[in-house]
């Protein structure tokens, strides 16, 4: 027997299957706008690394040079640097000043009139920047420290490169130490010119690597929490040192929020609608089939119906060798109760015999209305003939009881015929035939009102009820 569902089931599985559509609608748009921001992200990136690995060497390198000039001409005049360090800063505006200092103590810078406060300044009297001197010193190497705080205010990167006495022999990094160059850079200037964002702005940016230890150097601009996420990194480098950059693209800036939030409206609207849909266009399946399966009548089921319930019974019967019966029963004399008492009372006693079939049937036996005033019954479980018997009897004396209709008793008579399998056949056309056969030799017996297919009227006749 094929199951049926409630439609609500169904239109609970469908809301569960669009809204699931929707999910992954939704989704594969997250995806697909997770690619293009990260692909954005990595293009913005890669601006803001050139840019600032370009400015950033530049310093360095321009930082080198001087150091250069002083070690060739054994020193440098106070007049000679103004004039050097004026055309180095014109060209790079984020350099903020450049010293030099003779052993650790300054004694040249540019500009004068804005750092006059580090002249005589002795990095050994600094424990902040006296690191990363000591470093430079000791590696014989360019170091860049910072950020740090300026002692003239501000916050910057400071790039130093040692001289030796040995460079003036020719002898590479043998000598005594001499001084340092140093070129003081101005963070917030750097980071405007390589386009880093501002507050608020479409992408966020992070940089790690205070002194230049990279990875492993502190978080010193925007927020650390960016290098626990799923940003883009990227590796700036310089002589001796690096940082890490990293950056994602601000939600605020992406028009994912408002589509997923259309999506998600829409797709819930769908969802429902189909839902709906699916409820009601499942129950009116369901009505249609069974108006189709059902007499409207009786509601009893059909032949269409009865023949399906039979295929099925004698499919389980063959399978675990089981009997069951077809009943073919035909009312008598219920023409004359139709012409006498009008279509009305013969609806009402048709009516009336379906429901006492029913109540006389066992549970899991089925009757049909498969003609104007013809039944069949499917009997099902059975174990011998007895059973058969007390079936037939109870249903012939159920139907033999008048009817009352409007104050008037009507009476009708049966006839039933039984076809058993396998006794009798082993398909559904073959038991229907013995069964209707045994329906009309039973209309013509005098002294019974039910016979068993294939069996002489008279051995039935002493266990059926007689015929009023």
């Amino acid at each position: 027997m094929r199951q049926t569902y409630s439609p609500f089931v169904l239109g609970a599985i469908a809301l569960i299957i669009s809204l699931g559509v929707t999910f992954l609608i939704a989704y594969d748009q997250t995806r697909k706008h997770e690619q293009v921001s990260s692909n954005q992200t990595l293009t913005y990136l890669s601006s803001v690394h050139a840019r600032l690995e370009s400015a950033f060497n530049s310093t360095i390198y321009l930082n080198r040079a001087l150091s250069i000039i002083i070690t060739a001409e054994n020193g440098i005049s106070q007049e000679k640097f103004h004039r050097i360090a004026r055309e180095l800063m014109d060209d790079n505006p984020y350099v903020h000043n450049v010293a030099v200092a003779e052993g650790y103590v300054i004694k040249l810078v540019y500009p004068l009139a804005t750092n006059k406060a580090i002249l005589g300044l002795d990095y050994t009297q600094i424990p902040s920047q006296y690191d990363a001197v000591k470093r430079a010193i000791d590696t014989r190497k360019t170091v860049v420290a910072g950020p740090l705080e300026l002692v003239q205010g501000g916050r910057a990167f400071i790039n130093r490169t040692p001289i030796f006495k040995s460079s003036f022999s020719g002898k590479a990094d043998s000598g005594d130490f001499w001084g340092i160059a140093s070129m003081v850079i101005d963070m917030d200037a750097i980071f405007k010119f390589a386009d880093l964002p501002e507050p608020g702005a479409r992408y966020r940016i992070a940089i790690r690597g205070k002194d230049g230890l990279g990875v492993d150097g502190e978080v010193f601009y925007g927020d650390p929490a960016l290098f626990e996420q799923d940003a883009q990194l990227m590796d700036v480098t310089y002589p001796n040192g690096s940082w890490q950059l990293a950056a994602v693209q601000t939600s605020d800036h992406s028009p994912l929020t408002e589509n997923l939030l259309w999506i998600m409206i829409f797709g819930v609207l769908t969802s429902l609608l189909v839902a709906v849909l699916t409820v009601i266009i499942y129950r009116n399946s369901l009505r249609i089939k069974h108006i189709a399966m059902h007499d409207q009548l009786t509601r009893l089921p059909n032949r269409l119906l009865f023949d399906e319930r039979v295929s099925q019974a004698l499919a389980h019967a063959k399978r675990h060798q089981e009997q069951v019966a077809i009943a073919v029963l035909d009312l008598n004399k219920f023409k004359p109760v139709n012409d006498t008492y009008g279509h009305l009372a013969g609806d009402y006693v048709l009516q009336q015999v379906a429901s006492r079939i029913r109540t006389t049937l066992r549970q899991e036996d089925i009757v049909a209305r498969t003609g104007g005033d013809e039944f069949t019954i499917l009997l099902v479980g059975i174990n011998s003939l007895q059973d058969i018997n007390i079936i037939a009897t109870k249903l012939a004396d159920r139907l033999h009881e008048p009817f009352i209709w409007k104050g008037q008793k009507l009476s009708v008579g049966v006839s039933i015929g039984i076809a058993l399998y396998p006794t009798h056949g082993d398909d559904l056309t073959e038991l229907f035939h013995h069964a209707d056969i045994a329906m009309y030799q039973a209309k013509h017996a005098p002294d019974t009102s039910w016979l068993l297919a294939g069996q002489p009227m008279e051995n039935q006749a002493s266990d059926a009820p007689q015929t009023p």
